[in-house]
């Protein structure tokens, strides 16, 4: 079994495209994907997929952006494989990640950290996953009280990755 702790997941995918073996691949971001020909990548069953539960890696023999990500997989050649493996989400090992720009990091990086309240310098929790509601990046953080705060200024005050901290403005009915 792969351990999913060292991939990050990209997206998924739930729908043929064609009758030749295509996938319609949706990606979280689409503007600075890391897929490329030859891309290696990690599959993981959702329900009423025919995926091994333990994952399984496959190579990109295409892949074509547009109002669609169409991608085509080595050894997948027809519609019918396809469709057996259809739903499963797509995972890409981190150490193929290219390094952030100084002051940079990935959005993976924040999970796990201590989330302090800027107003008291108290722990409140830890950011425990992330996601895009189709407006601004949101993290949920888990606590004595579990909550949501978008990525955006007015909320995320400070990140620290060497201290393992990120500070936040306390939604007023959570603090």
């Amino acid at each position: 079994m792969k351990e999913l702790s060292e991939y990050i997941e990209l997206g998924g995918c739930s729908k043929p495209h064609g009758i030749k073996g295509a996938f319609a691949f949706h990606l979280y971001n689409t503007e600075d994907s890391v897929l490329t020909k030859g891309s290696k990548v990690l599959l993981y069953p959702k329900d009423g997929s025919k995926v091994s539960k333990e994952g399984e890696e496959h190579e990109i023999a295409s892949i074509a952006f547009g109002n669609k990500i169409i991608v085509t997989l080595k050894e997948v050649k027809d519609r019918n494989k396809v469709e057996e493996m259809i739903p499963f989400s797509i995972h890409f090992k981190k150490s193929d990640l290219p390094e952030p720009e100084e002051g940079e990091f990935y959005l993976e990086d924040l999970i796990g950290l201590k989330v302090i309240s800027e107003a008291t310098g108290e722990e409140v929790g830890r950011v425990s996953s992330h996601y895009d509601n189709s407006a601004q990046i949101v993290l949920v953080i888990r606590g004595k009280q579990n909550f949501e705060v978008p990525f955006i200024d007015n909320f995320v005050k400070e990140i620290d990755l060497e201290a393992g901290t990120v500070q936040i403005v306390v939604p007023e009915m959570i603090g």
